[in-house]
């Protein structure tokens, strides 16, 4: 049975690549206000039809960075906030371990921590979201100024956005779902460590669910103990899709369903 965790990594993905087509929507429907002008061959242009197209290609500009923030960033934040649910639910398991009760509860040292890590995990997002729309941005205004066809801008935009017309890279539907997906999961991974190296726990179990597509490396290694010094021999190792990165933090790579549990000695 899938955790809370790999549960809101899948939410997550699905949620953002749904935010992304509705995103792409927007746009499409913001170009196409423009689509009389915008279709207006070159040799046809004068100097006033050049001067609306540069104004359209601006206004164009503007609105995408609203309806990024409206969108993208939007949705970002409230699926980092969900991150709190994994942080109750991992500290409800945590505190069965056997292990002193100072160490059992939320610390203040510990809440902040947390804070700092969804703000690196936005900081993610932002990133990704001003990249693509850099790239929308330059893409429309060099298409509205050449005089591309409307049907032409669409094709490219969709590439960009949800890779229905991709002719290379990565599409940000892609690109934010792995993002929104890995985000959780490597969010657990870094909490998960700092809370075992303050209560000096060495030992940790790779859990999750194995799937028809989970690594050979996965298998391998699912469900086994090992102590962080062996941990670190391991994930010395290359498999088809590692990250590289801490090995807490990154797991079995891009889009890895599996994260570590802390084990403590019965006695």
């Amino acid at each position: 049975m899938a955790t809370l965790l790999e549960k809101l990594a899948i939410q997550h993905e699905a949620r953002i690549k749904q935010v992304v087509e509705k995103l792409e929507r927007k746009i499409i429907d913001d170009i196409a206000e423009f689509k009389k002008i915008i279709d207006i061959p070159v040799f046809e242009l004068d100097a006033e039809a050049i001067r609306q197209k540069t104004n359209i290609a601006i206004r164009l500009r503007d609105n995408f960075k609203k309806e990024f923030q409206a969108t993208i960033l939007t949705e970002a934040d409230s699926i980092i906030r969900e991150y709190d649910s994994e942080v109750a639910d991992f500290m409800k398991k945590w505190g069965k371990l056997k292990i002193p009760d100072q160490f059992k509860s939320l610390t203040k040292v510990n809440l902040e921590i947390i804070n700092e890590l969804k703000k690196q995990k936005f900081l993610g997002f932002e990133e990704v979201a001003n990249k693509y729309l850099t790239e929308i941005n330059a893409n429309v205004y060099q298409n509205v100024i050449a005089g591309r066809s409307f049907e032409d801008m669409v094709k490219d935009l969709q590439g960009k956005l949800t890779g229905l017309e991709d002719r290379g890279g990565k599409p940000m539907s892609s690109h934010a779902g792995q993002l929104a997906h890995d985000s959780i999961m490597q969010f657990d991974g870094q909490f998960t460590l700092h809370k075992a190296n303050e209560a000096g726990i060495d030992k940790f179990e790779y859990s999750g669910t194995l799937l028809k597509t989970s690594r050979k490396f996965c298998v391998e290694h699912i469900n086994k103990i090992y102590t962080k010094k062996r941990i670190k021999e391991i994930w010395k190792r290359d498999w088809t899709g590692k990250a590289y990165g801490d090995a807490f933090i990154v797991r079995g790579g891009y889009n890895c369903r599996h994260h570590w549990l802390p084990v403590v000695d019965e006695e």
